[in-house]
């Protein structure tokens, strides 16, 4: 059942949006310890959910050019629409910032505006196509071109995902996450979102 939903949700994204070129990796990162460090609050009437993490250490696994790290990582976005339902879960569009710092070094930070999709006890949440916007900065990464890719892993949503009213509901969550720019020669930037999509619903499949 997960499966189809996470098909489903990858199709429609598909159908709603063009498919630049590829995203080159340039950073990934995993929580340092276990545990749920991402804070999701819907408002009181149900209309605007704010995701926060603050200081969140990371082991940097992966950043073009240089040596793995640790980092603290920080996020900030709210949502600018009204949540949907789909399948057993549902989508909002978020826009915010995030960042990640060693010490006083940006290793990665910037503004973007993204959609997450969220079913059960696992979400993504993922920007690189129109109208997404994406826009990076760092002391150490010297090539940001376009295209530009973002994709976030929540696991273990606790609760589980819902819609509260109009928007996400409140949870917690763990956070790992893979950051793309400069163009490579592969077509089709949504499919580090479809592999995520396939992924969130695998891991609800073997959940149930």
């Amino acid at each position: 059942m997960h499966i189809r939903i996470a098909i489903a949700a990858a199709a429609v994204l598909a159908a709603a949006t063009p498919v630049p070129a590829l995203a080159d990796v340039i950073l990934t990162f995993g929580q340092t310890d276990p545990g749920n460090t991402v804070t999701a609050v819907a408002n009181a009437g149900g209309t605007s959910t704010t995701i926060t993490a603050t200081d969140v250490p990371v082991d940097v696994t992966q950043i073009i050019g240089l040596p793995a790290t640790t980092a603290l990582f920080d996020l900030n976005i709210t949502s600018i629409d009204t949540a949907q339902p789909l399948g057993g879960g549902g989508f909002q569009h978020y826009a915010g910032s995030f960042s990640i710092l060693d010490g006083t070094t940006n290793l990665l930070s910037g503004t973007f505006s993204d959609i997450l999709l969220g079913s059960g006890t696992s979400g993504v949440l993922a920007s690189g196509a129109p109208p997404d916007t994406i826009d990076f900065t760092s002391d150490v990464i010297t090539v940001l071109g376009l295209p530009r890719s973002i994709a976030f892993s929540f696991a273990n949503l606790t609760p589980a995902f819902t819609i509260d009213n109009e928007t996400v509901g409140s949870f917690t969550s763990s956070v790992a996450g893979t950051f793309g720019a400069n163009a490579v020669p592969e077509p089709g930037t949504l499919g580090l979102l479809g592999v995520s999509l396939l992924g969130l619903g695998v891991l609800q499949r073997r959940r149930r």
